[in-house]
């Protein structure tokens, strides 16, 4: 009977513990992956901007990554908490980005699996309601 309760119990922790740990925009990294052409108009930076926000590391005000590298580096640098609410990246017209930039994209996915960080992408155009999860921790 004392497994029972316990298993029970165990179950309801681990319960709460899974909804409590529910990642939230704006505790986590939020970024806006500019394309190429964009930037080139503009005089800007191509690839993932990152917006400043004051729990991120000193050096992430105005960062703009462009390799998985950078990319990896960048995530790295930031504390668990922020890692644990993942990487929030916007999105424009699927058209307006290059192969290497999809690319560039793939490549951010697949360190997100392999870190277990959770990656939501939304395009611009179904905000709010429209992030996909593509990095699960499960």
């Amino acid at each position: 009977m004392n497994k029972t309760k316990l298993t029970a119990v165990s179950i309801l922790l681990l319960t709460a513990l899974a909804v409590g740990a529910t990642p939230e925009p704006s505790k986590g990294i939020s970024m806006h992956l500019l394309p190429k052409r964009v930037a080139d108009l503009s005089g800007s930076k191509w690839g993932l901007t990152v917006s400043a926000a004051g729990y991120l590391t000193p050096d992430a005000g105005s960062t703009t990554l462009q390799t998985g590298a950078e990319f990896r580096s960048f995530v790295r640098k930031q504390s668990s908490s922020v890692k644990q609410n993942g990487v929030w990246i916007v999105t424009t017209n699927p058209e307006a980005y290059s192969k290497s930039e999809n690319t560039f994209l793939e490549q951010v996915m697949s360190i997100c699996a392999a870190d277990k960080i959770p990656l939501f992408i939304c395009r611009a155009s179904n905000l709010p309601d429209g992030w996909k999860r593509y990095a699960r921790l499960d």
